[in-house]
């Protein structure tokens, strides 16, 4: 949920703005208040939901925002078939890809839990993008563990180069979470003010570590992160 916190929201619009992007892509749609926030930011939201009852919460909460299209889709093929649709426009601009579909399953083999590992490899070979990764642990912030495996670069590296073998990585160096009073800077929503109860519930939910994974070099000075090398 990086649209809870206003350094997040500055850094995906400073990073926008150095490499003109125009196209915002999610994974984990959950209620759709991050494609409502970033619906503002970006000329064309494109997000997937593959609960039942949460792609309906969103599908209706987006509904007039026409600039935002939601599929009912696994993370993994939602990512292939926009690759696929965006190599065949030939489009040669960077896309901004935000991976936030996180779950434990434990019906699922272990090295299956953390989707994020298969969303990766959905996008392999696919350069003109900036992949960001929320719930990431780094040395300010938490992140998510699942099996004792925290969801690290340790973890992450080997298929991000099979996105990119050029990528700089960077991650956040500050947190600062919107509050009940305001959040309407942002977004006037039910569910939202709910996720900010919920991400104050806890210090540590108001601590999550993002990586940003980008195409070329970026001055930190004038964002705040710092790079991992």
């Amino acid at each position: 949920m990086s649209w809870t916190d206003k350094i997040a929201i500055e850094t995906i619009k400073q990073l926008r703005d150095e490499f003109n992007i125009h196209y915002f892509i999610e994974t984990g749609t959950y209620k759709g208040i991050n494609s409502l926030v970033q619906s503002k930011n970006f000329d064309y939201v494109f997000t997937c939901e593959n609960n039942d009852e949460y792609f309906k919460i969103a599908e209706e909460k987006l509904k007039n925002n026409i600039n935002v299209y939601i599929y009912k889709a696994n993370s993994p093929d939602f990512l292939k078939m926009t690759k696929e649709r965006i190599e065949r426009l030939k489009n040669d601009g960077i896309i901004f890809i935000y991976l936030d579909a996180h779950f434990y399953n434990v019906n699922l083999p272990k090295d299956k839990h953390f989707v994020v590992i298969d969303e990766l490899k959905a996008l392999s070979n696919f350069k003109n993008c900036i992949i960001a990764i929320h719930d990431f642990w780094n040395n300010n912030f938490s992140g998510i563990t699942y099996d004792g495996i925290k969801l690290d670069f340790n973890l992450l590296k080997k298929y991000l180069f099979n996105v990119n073998p050029n990528f700089k990585y960077y991650t956040n160096t500050k947190c600062d979470i919107y509050t009940e009073e305001t959040l309407k800077e942002i977004v006037d929503d039910v569910d939202a003010t709910d996720n900010i109860k919920y991400a104050w519930s806890k210090p540590e939910k108001t601590q999550r570590g993002i990586l940003y994974c980008v195409p070329k070099e970026i001055d930190v000075s004038k964002y705040n992160l710092e790079e991992i090398k």
